[in-house]
């Protein structure tokens, strides 16, 4: 975010909230887009699982946010806009879900901006990692996420699409995640989330269910 556009953006606004937006929609035709907050490009060329970082949106005011084809030329070629009216100081974490195309994926999810208004930059303690769990795996049932190994406990219950947890404040180590049904009984997958070798110690961060369960899908 240091082009002069953007710059000029957060400017125009003495009052602002800090946001960060996770583009999350496996829709090919989303691969890539362009975002634009109001009239100006704010995002040229976003990936598909990529993220931004915290940055300053206009507070106290409604704001515009369009999703554009990443060939865009302004923010009239938007196939989406959503309104917000964001709040002086607070922390957003916007993901972008589903899908824009009519068909071609089972089942079928619109696409989405879904929003937390909690989020954190650092964990509340420098021996931690605090970590927020989206559910965006538009074809996943709903799960439950278990902490193998000793002392196992399941560290979220129950989580369906578009759920965000609270936070989990997590010591800074290395963990097995497997991800199981509802009933906690059928592991459908297993991830590797080693904290301490990304020397996250003091930090917090989303953890983002991405894609498909079942690539068939």
């Amino acid at each position: 975010f240091s082009s002069c556009e953007e710059e000029e953006i957060v400017s125009q606004s003495t009052a602002n909230a800090k946001v960060q937006i996770i583009h999350n929609s496996a829709d090919i035709a989303a691969q890539s887009v362009d975002v634009y907050l109001n009239s100006e490009l704010l995002l040229d060329n976003f990936n598909f699982r990529t993220s931004t970082p915290f940055v300053d949106i206009p507070a106290n005011e409604e704001i515009t946010i369009s999703i554009a084809p990443s060939t865009s030329m302004s923010a009239s070629q938007g196939i989406v806009s959503y309104n917000y009216f964001l709040e002086e100081n607070k922390k957003y974490i916007i993901v972008a879900n589903g899908h824009l195309s009519p068909f071609g994926y089972m089942p079928l999810k619109n696409f989405s901006l879904e929003v937390f208004d909690m989020g954190r930059e650092n964990a509340n303690s420098t021996s931690n990692t605090d970590l927020i769990v989206f559910h965006g795996s538009t074809d996943a049932p709903t799960v439950d996420v278990v902490k193998t190994g000793v002392g196992a406990v399941t560290i979220v219950d129950n989580a369906s699409y578009k759920d965000f947890t609270n936070y989990l404040e997590l010591a800074t180590s290395n963990y097995t995640l497997d991800i199981k049904d509802e009933s906690g009984q059928i592991t459908v997958a297993s991830y590797q989330a080693p904290l301490l070798s990304l020397n996250l110690m003091g930090s917090a961060g989303v953890v983002v269910a991405s894609g498909f369960l079942n690539p068939s899908n």
